[in-house]
Order: structure tokens, then sequence, then C-alpha cells
């Protein structure tokens, strides 16, 4: 079976590798540039991965180009939120029976995928392993987490593609509702990213430092708030105890907005911090977030996006 990795960045690239790894045929579709080049001519390469060694793993091909990709069962799409809409083209190569899965920051994404492939096609959920950027097509490893994913129109049985991803050595659970585990990630993201991006701390510095942890404790709280609103029940302590595991095995990576602010990128802002502050009732509410929200936005129409 043949998997495409829609967004072959640090994460994608790194699931690729253990796709690969698994005995799974992977290539990516990617947009031009260093990133798209590398993968062409190198492969993937994984620095001091979870075995303490550095690997390269080759794509069955990497393109921007449907036309060169192959039929595909499964595409994982990990592109920036703010580049949903522009993997339409990679329409062409679903096969008939194929699903698209969306493990991507933020929210909407699964709704502009839907309007895409139709809303049966579709697959959502989160994932915590950790991946950064060190140069064009050569990742490091911040540590292995999980993947959640289930159908985005209920009723359906995906489960299929948990069974794929399990059998090539991924942690994954499969959900009827991947919602609250989108809501969930959400969360996550909210205080870990914007946290990141200002402090320029990695997750284990952060886990380190008591005024980096008060800071996404109160994003978390507001985040836990408004998903209530929506109608999206979340314990925060159950959150906090998540999150503090997850900061504490995938210590060496580095959040992907850091990573963007680094690169000189635009952030994912909007479709995190700006998701959250949709649901506030009033200009005084979710001061944390709002703060947050204004300073990184600043930053992105500063670098002029």
């Amino acid at each position: 079976m043949m998997v495409t990795i829609a967004g072959c960045g640090a994460l994608g690239s790194l699931l690729a590798a253990r796709l690969i790894e698994g005995g799974i045929e992977v290539q990516a579709f990617q947009r031009k540039g260093a990133q798209l080049e590398a993968l062409k001519r190198n492969g993937i390469t994984i620095e001091m991965d979870r075995t303490g060694t550095t690997r390269t793993f080759q794509l069955v091909t990497a393109s921007d180009d449907p036309s060169e990709l192959k039929p595909s069962k499964l595409i994982i799409v990990l592109v920036k939120a703010h580049n949903t809409g522009d993997i339409f083209p990679v329409h062409e190569v679903l096969e008939k029976e194929g699903i698209v899965l969306t493990l991507q920051n933020g929210l909407g994404n699964a709704e502009k995928l839907a309007s895409i492939f139709g809303e049966t096609k579709v697959a959502a959920g989160m994932v915590t392993y950790g991946a950064y950027g060190i140069s064009p097509g050569v990742i490091g490893w911040g540590g292995d987490g999980g993947i959640v994913l289930g159908p985005w129109k209920q009723g359906l049985d995906m489960s299929w593609i948990g069974d794929l991803l399990k059998g090539a050595g991924l942690n994954v659970a499969y959900v009827e509702d991947p919602r609250p585990v989108i809501w969930k990630k959400l969360a996550i993201n909210a205080m870990v990213n914007p946290t990141s991006a200002l402090t320029r701390m990695g997750n284990g510095e952060m886990l380190r430092n008591p005024f980096a942890l008060e800071m996404m404790k109160r994003l978390g709280q507001e985040t836990v708030m408004v998903a209530g609103l929506a109608g999206i029940h979340l314990d925060f302590d159950d959150l906090w105890s998540m999150h503090m595991e997850n900061l504490k095995r995938t210590a060496a990576n580095k959040p992907s907005m850091l990573q963007d602010i680094e690169a000189g990128k635009q952030t994912e802002i909007d479709a995190i911090s700006g998701k959250v502050l949709q649901y506030a009732r009033n200009d005084e509410e979710l001061p944390y977030t709002r703060s947050m929200y204004t300073i990184l936005k600043a930053i992105d129409i500063h670098r002029g996006y």
C-alpha cells in the first residue's frame, strides 16, 4: 500500500521514516524549495533517533506535481494550517476507497479537507511525536509520542488506518469521534507553541522553568473553558498531566512555532490561539491567550505575512 505524506517537513519526515522503517511504501507531496530538492536527492535523514544513531530513509518519490505521484489509499496531511487549501491538487492521487487523514495543528483543517475531498473521505486526529528541522532533508528526533485518530463523519469505520500505522510500529489509538481529541491537541498547542515561540525555549527547557509552566497553565485553563463553550468537555487536570508527560517524553524537541520563528516563517497562531479567541464572549476574556495572539500576530505582520 502506498501512503502519501502531504507536507513532508520535520514531523512529516519523521512519520514517513517510521512508516518506511515499518515496511510501508511512502511518497511525499511537497512544495517547491530546498526541502523538496533534498528529499529527492538524499531522502530523509534522522539525526540521533530513538536508537541513538543517524539513519537515512528513501521515499518512493517526492514531488510538487501530483502527476509524478502514484495512487495512494492514505494521504496524511501535515502542511501548516494556513496552507491546507493548497493541497487540492493531490486530490487526483487519492484512490477511490482512499482516506485523507489530517494530523495538523489547530482547528478548521478537517472542515477544509471535507470541502475538498468530501466528508466521508476524511479522518482526523492528533499526533504527539516530536521532530525539528536541522537542515533541508535532515530532521532531529524530538521524542516518541502517539497518534489518536477517527472518522470525521461519525459512524464510519476507518479503523484500518490505525491498524496500518500500528503495523508500522507507531503508537496509535482509534476513536469513534476525533473532535474531543482535536480540542485536546488544540489546548496542548495553545499552551506549548506560543510560550515556546516567545521564550525561545524547547520542551525540556520549559519543563524546568516555573514561569513558563505558569504561563502554559493559564493558557490551558482558558482553552479548556472555551472548549466547554463549544460543547467539548475537557478535564484540565487530565490535560495538564498529559501535557507534562509529553514535555518529558519530547524534552529534546523544539515546538513547531519556535521553529517557524527561528526560520522567519509564518506561524500557526491564527489556527491555534486565534481559534480559541473566536469563542471569547468579550474583549476582556481570555487575557493570556489574547496577549500571546497579539504579540505573535504582530511578529507575523512585521514579517509580511
